[in-house]
């Protein structure tokens, strides 16, 4: 894959590393820089020209990852990993690559940091670039979706989308795969270089984002008092979800260390995310294909809360101007699918945080319940923005019923389709109530039975 960072240690390595004249390769026009499958010693930067990265299909069809073009780093993944290309890589111009392998490494300044540490940024970049990959592969692939659901009857969808299934599931397979490599090759780094700071890594890395917007501005309240500290540096701390007894324990200036814990629990914390997000973005796919057939499979005991929260974790963009309210109870596990789950929880709080940022609704409130009644769990996803208007309501869980008020859309078209069809297929029942200001989606579903 290719990676670019403008910046100035980036630049620094360039002048380093690539501006010796004999390790320059010339390529003509359709000539390959690698194949797929291949095992490659060198780390490549465009100096001149164009290369196109893709793979190819069992069916043959190719799948284009990205295009490099002068001064993109090409063979990151495969040259740090060690591992063979997952790409084809070739020239669409005439085209000048400047290279270098592992026995090329310098020790700046001297410093003892090996060249994976020295191309960290250059590794992050890489993961960062095929995650914005994904997405566009998976915008230009719902594009076409939208257009066969719109020309096609429901139930013949899932084998018409079995193609594109198939090409975003092999963008997926590479971001987790690649994720979880570059995770530990980050903890490993840690471990060696600053073992004082991976306790907070790893919190970030293993555990994720568990805490909503209420329980940040209590603990940065809390944080204020008891550690007397700037509300700045609190709401710093606040953020992450390391106990407080760690904070306790530090003897150090918590001033002056809470940038450091920050970033390196934000560090752990954004891999994690990534990789929920790659394990998530299966399901959507799987859920898209299988809209008109049979169930998936179930085969593992669920905790409800656990899969709502991986919801507001996919969702965290979406989030930030949104004050958030969770208030779970105990609940039984139920025999479930942890995707589809996530998959209707994440529908519901899109759609509703969607909504209040168009209405541009003060003060935005999303409140998420959970509790137990006899054999039956409720949730309700709660906010107050505009509301629904009354004549698409009990239409809403339609494909493609869309209408505008004021500029907002309302066309909540496959998402609710989806969820219908799974909250149908657990013997649960979801029903929405609606007035400006109030918005309630309410799920109730059974526990007493085996579902799948």
């Amino acid at each position: 894959m290719s990676t670019f960072i403008k910046n100035f240690h980036t630049q620094f390595l360039i002048d380093i590393y690539f501006s010796d004249p004999k390790r320059v390769l010339t390529l003509k026009k359709n000539e390959f820089l690698f194949k797929q499958e291949q095992f490659n010693d060198r780390l490549f930067l465009v100096k001149k020209g164009k290369l196109r990265g893709f793979g190819v299909n069992p069916d043959g069809s190719e799948v284009e990852f990205f295009i490099a073009t002068k001064f993109m780093f090409v063979g990151v993944n495969s040259f740090f990993s060690t591992s063979k290309t997952m790409t084809n890589i070739i020239a669409l111009e005439d085209s000048e690559v400047a290279y270098i392998g592992y026995k090329d490494a310098i020790y700046l300044a001297g410093g003892n940091a090996s060249l994976s540490e020295q191309f960290l940024p250059v590794i992050v970049s890489e993961l960062t670039f095929r995650q914005r990959r994904m997405m566009d592969i998976g915008a230009e692939k719902e594009k076409t979706l939208k257009k066969l659901i719109h020309s096609e009857k429901l139930a013949s969808l899932g084998q018409m989308a079995a193609g594109i299934a198939h090409e975003l599931n092999n963008a997926i397979a590479v971001l987790e795969k690649n994720t979880r490599w570059l995770g530990d090759q980050i903890e490993k780094i840690v471990h060696e270089h600053s073992p004082e700071m991976l306790k907070y890594f790893r919190t970030g890395y293993h555990e994720g984002r568990t805490l909503s917007n209420s329980e940040i501005r209590a603990r940065q309240k809390r944080y204020q008092i008891i550690f007397k500290i700037s509300e700045d540096t609190a709401d710093t701390l606040a953020q992450t979800n390391i106990d407080e007894e760690e904070f306790k324990k530090s003897k150090k200036d918590l001033e002056k260390l809470a940038p450091a814990i920050s970033s390196y629990w934000e560090t752990g914390a954004t891999i994690k995310d990534m990789l929920v997000a790659a394990h998530h973005a299966t399901y959507v796919v799987k859920s898209v294909k299988e809209l008109g057939a049979q169930r998936s499979q179930r085969n593992q005991t669920v905790d409800v809360n656990e899969t709502i929260k991986e919801s507001l974790t996919l969702l965290q963009s979406d989030l930030r101007r949104i004050n958030v309210d969770l208030h779970f109870s105990t609940l039984p596990s139920i025999i479930a699918n942890t995707g589809e789950l996530i998959q209707v929880w994440s529908n519901l709080i899109k759609n509703a945080c969607e909504s209040m940022i168009q209405a541009k609704t003060p003060d935005p409130q999303l409140v998420i319940t959970s509790s137990l009644k006899k054999d039956k769990i409720i949730v309700t996803v709660k906010d107050n923005g505009p509301g629904i208007p009354e004549h698409i309501k009990d239409s809403i869980f339609q494909p493609n019923v869309t209408t505008k008020k004021e500029g907002l859309s309302f066309g909540l078209g496959l998402g609710l389709t989806i969820v219908q069809r799974i909250i149908d297929s657990y013997g649960a029942k979801i029903s929405v109530e609606s007035v400006p200001c109030n918005t309630t989606f309410t799920i109730t579903i059974p526990t007493g039975v085996k579902h799948g």
